[in-house]
């Protein structure tokens, strides 16, 4: 890692650390100091050393509306309406990120992963019914399709990490896929959480799972281009 880049992490690691301190200890007003600059310090650490990556644009797109809804659900506390605007951000998010892993990222030319084993669909599959046979029974109105569809791409986006096994270096795919994955838990577990059961520092636990999800993706995606 260069010297420059290690000076980045040096700065933005006292607002990751104030930011789950926050939420450990459940200070809103902590949160709100530190959560707007991590999204942002992930857009800008890819912007600076993805110079040569074509298209990078959507993948800074998908940082900048994942920081959107970072921003609405931190503040859904105050007006049902926000949470709704915070889904459709990740939403939009999940969008731009399964183009990119689709058609931005890694040897087009060569067989998609998942077209040689598609069995592997069939846990992400259980996965995502489980999740809405669980989560169904306790929403009502629009929230079933909102949050039906969005689950739906969430998974759709972890599934395009997984293809992209046989088109990118070893280290890129994992860091990608089990980033991917870090979402895929981060996002059950407010779903969870808000429409079945409270569980103790839940809180805690999704925000230390989504900024590892989105740092992962990021390093990820930029290691494929090194």
């Amino acid at each position: 890692m260069k010297k420059s880049q290690i000076l980045l992490h040096v700065i933005i690691i006292p607002f990751v650390l104030l930011e789950l301190y926050s939420r450990w200890i459940e200070n809103v007003n902590l949160e709100y100091i530190a959560k707007p600059l991590l999204m942002l310090w992930i857009a800008a650490y890819f912007l600076l050393y993805s110079k040569g990556i074509k298209q990078r644009i959507t993948i800074v797109l998908a940082f900048f509306f994942s920081w959107l809804g970072d921003m609405f659900l931190m503040l859904a506390n105050s007006n049902e309406i926000l949470f709704y605007a915070g889904v459709g951000g990740f939403f939009i998010a999940q969008l731009l990120y399964i183009y990119t892993f689709l058609y931005v990222s890694g040897d087009r030319t060569a067989a998609g992963y998942l077209s040689a084993r598609p069995l592997m669909l069939v846990p992400f599959i259980v996965y995502l019914a489980g999740m809405l046979f669980m989560l169904v029974p306790d929403m009502e109105g629009i929230m079933i399709p909102v949050i039906a569809i969005y689950a739906i791409s969430l998974i759709a986006m972890s599934l395009a990490a997984l293809n992209r096994r046989t088109r990118v270096d070893r280290q890129s795919y994992r860091l990608v896929f089990i980033g991917s994955v870090f979402f895929v838990v981060s996002d059950s577990l407010i779903a969870i959480n808000r429409f079945t059961f409270y569980f103790e520092k839940a809180s805690f636990i999704i925000i230390l799972t989504y900024l590892t999800a989105q740092y992962l993706i990021m390093r990820g995606l930029l290691k494929e281009w090194e």
